[in-house]
């Protein structure tokens, strides 16, 4: 008798949620937190352009240089003039220049003790924002903080000069910044998206089997309980046989020649008591 085992499909096991639930809160935050502070850095960009201080044309204007370092003199051909201090009588004009050539202009600035600072060529920054459209062309590094008059002297008078730090220095940190974010929230979250995805090792094919279809007080094996013709149970165990309800794929028991019986024996005769002698002159005696 030959028995077939069907080997029982494959079990998946479950997904790895912490891992999933973390990659997702990852790439969310790390997007969020990047989109945050690239609109940040736009917003500071546009106030560091409107900040800048501007000298009209034809005016003899004021500033007070209260830091050190590098400041930049922007040819303005489109934006506002705003607040200033001088001699300026355009200090609310806006202007827009369009010609398509940048317009020329005579810059003389001079310290408090009325000495000219000369100021060096430069073309490295330029901004677009807030209305505002300006390109570089003079640089001073200021050592000692103090007060400054700048004159303006030009043929056009539909731009300004504006004075400032590059309005674009820190609005670059924080868009760094922003795409290191993004770029490792991003990177993070999908590494741990992928392998909370990947399903955890399933139990053994065997204790599978075992556990899914042996019967009560059968030795988890895997395979079914060997036949026993006789039918006799064994010390401690129930008797063999094929359970009501096993799986579909295990044989029917084959039907068993009958098994002679043992002969049986025979009950002894009951034994007679012998006749009892014969009494004097009792009838049936013999006569005299």
């Amino acid at each position: 008798m030959s028995y077939q085992i069907e080997t029982p499909a494959a079990v998946k096991g479950p997904r790895r949620k912490g891992l999933l639930g973390l990659g997702i809160l990852l790439l969310l935050g790390g997007v969020g937190a990047g989109a945050g502070l690239y609109v940040t850095s736009t917003s500071r960009y546009e106030s560091a352009v409107k900040n800048l201080q501007r000298a009209p044309v034809g005016c003899d204007t004021q500033f007070t240089f209260t830091g050190t370092g590098t400041f930049l003199f922007y040819t303005e051909i489109k934006g506002k003039v705003g607040k200033v201090h001088g001699d300026c009588a355009n200090a609310d004009a806006t202007y827009d220049h369009r010609s398509g050539s940048q317009p020329r202009a005579t810059l003389t600035l001079v310290d408090d003790n009325g000495d000219e600072v000369k100021l060096d060529r430069t073309a490295s920054a330029s901004y677009d924002a807030g209305g505002f459209v300006g390109t570089a062309i003079r640089s001073l590094t200021i050592v000692k903080p103090g007060d400054y008059v700048l004159s303006v002297a030009s043929d056009d008078s539909d731009f300004a000069i504006a004075v400032g730090r590059n309005p674009k220095s820190d609005a670059d940190k924080i868009r760094k910044i922003a795409l290191g974010a993004a770029a490792a929230g991003l990177v993070l979250g999908l590494l741990l998206i992928v392998l909370g995805l990947r399903r955890r090792p399933a139990p053994a094919p065997s204790s599978i089997f075992a556990s899914s279809f042996a019967p009560s007080g059968a030795p988890a094996s895997g395979y079914p309980p060997a036949p026993n013709p006789g039918g006799f149970a064994t010390p401690g165990s129930q008797p063999q046989g094929y359970p009501t309800g096993a799986p579909p794929f295990l044989p029917a028991p084959q039907p068993q020649p009958p098994q002679p019986q043992p002969p049986q024996p025979q009950p002894a005769p009951q034994s007679q008591p012998p006749p009892a002698p014969a009494q004097p002159g009792s009838w049936g005696a013999p006569q005299q």
